[in-house]
């Protein structure tokens, strides 16, 4: 698909848009005083239900209007979808959520195009044919959650005399679960699909909750959205005052141009009977030619309903991705954070202390293994023996000093890269850890108390440093292959001149030479330890007066730059890059430009769309 396809911009703000959601306070039922609109869920339904599909070819031709009846429990709503398809095709009771999944009345000659045709419409939900799908209880709701299904239900084949013709023989009439009990939360997001869906949305309210903020809210959301809607005031006593208060209530709230239309409670022993008396009387006949007016503009009413998807998602899209903005600046300050951290506590001491300090070991491990290149075989003997002469007493002297300063004397020492680190990670983990709290004090962010706590958790520090502790090893590793390599190119470079060579063979400093390399490598010594010295000074004496200095320097040099770009890889990898994955962020700021110029491609080909022109 081509980056700039409407199909593929869909699918891509939808994605964004559900990465708002959990940033987003809206969306969910607040207390009885705090009523939020769905707006953003209501949204994400527009596109999928309704801008998505607009996108598929002859969609005009092949997408019926789409009629939503929704409202509380026991207004009614199944009354009106009776009054609409002409016979007691949907249950008529008194218990509450009677409708509790999305069922369709339609004729057959309708099909299922529209459907199946569209993948993002009722994706998940599962479809029942001419058959209700089955109630779930209460505890199986708390217990199980709600299974998303729908009924699509042919007329012709619904048992039961017809009593009137459709009214809107080229629509679908949907019946809407209830939004009303606290059990409706679970499937609210079924009810803003159906919502969503609709070109023609008729609302049921009652004189006992016409004033529900829960209804009002929702209609003016809809009403928002530049959908066409009727309000049906149900079971309503003959009262002029109570029918004005309910215009007055819902007419503005849901953008209502028609009047509220009166559904007058008709007593009856049977479902069937009070059809019969309702459908002879006047105020069903202007609720059925209200509907059936409406229906009748077909492709008008879709294409309005279209650019009223648009213009709703053009008007809140800055409020949409606001939380993911909010969150991308977040971010970046704490990837700017733990790499400023980074750098200060961890690679600039490093630097300091290992690369440029005295204790800096790899040239003389060079140099070492230079001279173990350059070793005599006939004095072999001899250099074994004075190494476990020297060594025996310096190992008893080391292990004497480490007893009396308190440490275990089968414990190897570390290199002195290896002490370097294992002194500034923790300052650094700190630092991390108190910039987090000073975060969490200041934005009141349960996701900042979150980070602090898991920075504070052994399990963390653990699983943090254990691929550190492995990582480092591998390196060290390298480093010595490295090490060991620049040794075979010096000592090829000194084979150029057999003069040299031959008096760097000489026999007293092979033997001071590897009695050294021995006692470092058994008496807990490092390679940058005083010992050294004599040795490493009369090499690099030698290797001066024959005009090796800038060799050497430059060996030095390119050893250090190795080493600090390894190790600046290394903790970036297994330190800085976990820690800045504690606050991810749901999207980047290129992820919201996208979405932007998403929005603009899906404006362009909507609008060529309502104005009838297709490619």
């Amino acid at each position: 698909m081509r980056v700039t396809d409407p199909l593929a911009a869909c699918d891509r703000l939808t994605v964004v848009l559900v990465r708002a959601l959990p940033l987003s306070g809206k969306g969910r039922w607040a207390s009885d005083d705090a009523i939020h609109a769905p707006v953003l869920a209501y949204a994400i339904a527009q596109l999928r239900m309704r801008v998505r599909p607009a996108f598929q070819p002859d969609w005009i031709v092949t997408d019926p209007v789409h009629i939503t009846l929704f409202g509380g429990t026991n207004t009614g709503k199944s009354t009106v979808v009776n009054v609409l398809v002409g016979r007691p095709a949907a249950g008529m009771g008194v218990r509450a959520r009677c409708s509790q999944h999305p069922e369709a009345y339609r004729s057959s000659t309708l099909g299922d195009r529209w459907l199946m045709g569209n993948p993002t419409r009722f994706q998940g939900y599962r479809r029942y044919h001419d058959e209700h799908p089955p109630r779930q209880s209460d505890e199986e709701l708390q217990r199980d959650g709600y299974r998303r299904a729908l009924a699509l239900l042919d007329i012709d084949r619904l048992p039961g005399v017809p009593l009137a013709p459709l009214a809107a023989p080229t629509a679908i009439v949907w019946d809407a679960p209830d939004f009303s009990t606290e059990q409706s939360t679970s499937y609210l997001g079924t009810i803003l699909d159906l919502l969503a869906l609709a070109d023609l949305v008729v609302m049921t309210v009652t004189d006992e909750c016409y004033a529900d903020d829960r209804g009002t809210s929702l209609l003016k959301m809809v009403g928002d959205s530049g959908v066409t809607t009727l309000i049906v005031a149900n079971k309503l006593p003959e009262n002029r005052t109570l029918l004005e208060d309910v215009g007055r209530t819902l007419g503005s709230a849901g953008g209502s141009q028609a009047p509220v239309l009166r559904l007058p409670e008709i007593p009856g022993v049977s479902t069937l009977d009070r059809l019969e008396q309702l459908l002879r009387r006047d105020e069903a006949g202007v609720l059925r030619e209200a509907v059936q007016r409406e229906a009748a503009l077909g492709p008008a009413l879709k294409q309005r309903s279209l650019m009223g998807s648009i213009d709703f998602l053009e008007r809140h899209l800055d409020e949409f991705l606001g939380p993911l903005s909010h969150e991308v600046n977040a971010s970046a300050r704490w990837q700017a954070t733990v790499a400023q951290l980074t750098r200060e506590s961890i690679l600039e001491p490093y630097q300091r202390d290992y690369l440029e300090g005295i204790r800096y070991g790899e040239l003389n491990r060079t140099l070492l293994h230079l001279m173990e290149l350059l070793q005599v075989p006939l004095i072999g003997p001899i250099l074994d023996l004075t190494g476990r002469v020297v060594r025996i007493p310096l190992r008893l002297a080391g292990r004497g000093i480490r007893s009396l300063l308190g440490h275990r004397t089968d414990v190897p020492k570390p290199a002195p890269e290896q002490e370097i680190l294992q002194d500034v990670i923790p300052h650094w983990l700190a630092a991390i850890k108190a910039e987090a709290q000073v975060l969490a004090r200041s934005e009141s962010s349960d996701e900042w108390t979150a980070i602090v706590m898991e920075l504070e958790s052994d399990r963390f520090r653990t699983e943090l440093m254990g691929p550190f502790d492995r990582a480092f090893e591998a390196y060290r590793e390298r480093m010595e292959r490295l090490v060991r390599r620049r040794a075979e190119d010096l000592y090829e470079t000194l084979s150029e001149n057999p003069k040299k060579l031959a008096t760097m063979r000489g026999a007293n400093l092979m033997a001071s030479a590897t009695s050294v390399a021995l006692v470092i490598k058994t008496a807990g010594l490092d390679w940058s330890d005083a010992v050294l010295g004599p040795v490493v000074a009369g090499v690099w004496q030698n290797l001066l007066e024959w005009g090796l200095g800038r060799y050497l320097e430059t060996l030095r040099s390119e050893l250090k730059a190795v080493q600090l770009q390894a190790m600046r890889q290394l903790v970036e990898v297994h330190l800085e890059q976990p820690v800045r994955n504690l606050f991810p962020g749901a999207v980047s700021a290129g992820d919201l430009d996208a979405a932007r110029a998403d929005f603009a491609s899906i404006k362009a080909e909507a609008t060529r769309i309502a104005g009838g022109s297709r490619p």
